[in-house]
């Protein structure tokens, strides 16, 4: 008699992995086809093909998504139990098993026959879509877990879209995202006096739902693709500290204050490996490591892009991982935020910039301190330029900071016309040292 259990195949620790459907179809007739639900190893018991009861929650894996597993595997046993007593004398294949379950994740109104299940609504994808980034049942274009800042960012995006809709009185469906939509909607957020990228980013997620959604056979609606319906961009002041000011920020005394003193420091390791915050402040002993001459380096796979990245570490980079055992301790981005622009001003760092933004459809232009726009990616774009200026080919530089193409490279670091002249100076075409050779 033909039957099946919820299994994982895997024997690592604390390790996030696919739970299976092993189907028997007769003695000696078994497949494995996956459930598309994802579950930490240590929870997980086997024999009962749940969640482990005694098992402790943690960040990695919550009381909350343990709930949802067991309610997820739940409905699709019965979707799958329904599926098969649909049609009895059908045998149960491999092909035959994962259309079934494909059918249970891209539910869609049937034409003929009675409706088995109501098509999911562009609301209820959303809050799918970005439910499944939270669990990490839905991976990246690099299949891998999206970060917290891109979660926290859709999950920006569901309250605003629902705002919308609230405003408007309507719930928008796939069908109604065409060019009106999305010039009411950008006039909308234009009229919130939110920023042009601000705007663009909310527009681009609703590009990424809606594609996703598309692909997942919920609607062929392509109005997205249009030229028209654009991603909005500004130039955005991206400062960059010269090694005087990183200088100048590690050379203070912080000491009488952890939060602070902590927030610098992985700053600064920031700016000496030019990487993401999601990768430099989660740097330990198990990144490190020590090459055969002897030079230690910083062995990390990038979080967001999964590239392999070693990083050479220079003295300074050394005394701060020294410092903390080479495990940097836990902190939040939002907090190095906030407190990275107090002690850049301490540190002197108070020179006037100008910054261009736009207002309610105007570019407009103000002089702020440069503290005030430090941030941590700071860091990172600070590193990469530094690496730059000081004749670092570029090719190696993109080895460490992950970067695929130059001309991506080169639009990301931050490279005055002045600092462009002086390198061009010591050209010899403008240092007259060609004259001497005709």
């Amino acid at each position: 008699m033909a039957s099946f259990c919820y299994r994982i195949r895997s024997t690592q620790k604390n390790k996030l992995v696919k739970i299976q459907i092993l189907f028997t179809v007769g003695r000696g007739n078994q497949f494995y086809v996956d459930s598309q639900y994802m579950v930490l190893t240590d929870a997980w018991d086997n024999k009962r093909q749940t969640v482990k009861s005694r098992f402790t929650f943690t960040d990695d894996f919550t009381e909350q998504q343990g709930r949802e597993l067991t309610k997820n595997l739940s409905e699709l046993r019965s979707h799958i139990l329904g599926e098969i007593a649909k049609d009895p004398e059908h045998a149960m294949t491999k092909t035959r098993l994962e259309k079934i379950i494909y059918s249970f994740h891209h539910p869609r109104s049937l034409t003929s026959g009675r409706r088995v299940r109501t098509r999911e609504s562009l609301g209820d994808y959303i809050a799918r879509f970005t439910r499944e980034m939270e669990e990490g049942t839905r991976l990246n274009i690099h299949k891998l877990r999206y970060g917290p800042s891109t979660i926290k960012n859709y999950k920006g995006f569901v309250v605003q879209f629902d705002e919308y809709c609230k405003a408007k009185r309507k719930q928008f469906d796939f069908a109604d995202i065409d060019l009106k939509f999305y010039d009411d909607f950008v006039a909308w957020f234009t009229a919130k006096n939110y920023s042009v990228n601000t705007i663009g980013r909310h527009v681009k997620e609703l590009k990424i739902i809606m594609r996703a959604a598309r692909e997942e056979g919920l609607h062929d609606n392509g109005a997205i693709e249009s030229r028209k319906f654009r991603v909005l961009t500004a130039d955005v002041e991206n400062i960059y500290l010269t090694e005087s000011e990183i200088r100048a920020i590690a050379a203070l005394d912080l000491s009488k204050n952890r939060h602070r003193d902590v927030a610098r420091d992985i700053f600064l390791v920031g700016c000496y490996t030019a990487q993401r915050f999601s990768d430099y402040s989660t740097i330990n002993e198990g990144n490190i490591r020590t090459l055969e001459n002897g030079q230690q380096v910083i062995d990390l796979k990038q979080q967001k892009t999964g590239n392999h990245v070693v990083i050479p570490v220079r003295p300074e980079l050394q005394a701060i991982l020294e410092k903390y055992d080479n495990r940097l301790p836990r902190t939040y981005e939002q907090k190095v935020n906030h407190l990275i622009k107090e002690i850049a001003r301490e540190a002197g760092i108070t020179e006037k910039v100008e910054v261009s933004y736009i207002e309610n459809g105007e570019k407009k232009s103000r002089l702020v301190e440069k503290c005030d726009l430090v941030k941590t990616h700071t860091a990172r774009r600070s590193g990469a330029t530094n690496m730059y200026l000081a004749g670092i080919p570029t090719i190696a530089i993109m080895k460490v900071t992950g970067h695929k193409t130059e001309r991506e490279f080169m639009k990301y670091i931050k490279i005055t016309e002045e600092q462009t002249a002086l390198e061009l100076m010591s050209h010899p075409y403008f240092s007259g040292a060609s004259n001497t050779t005709r």
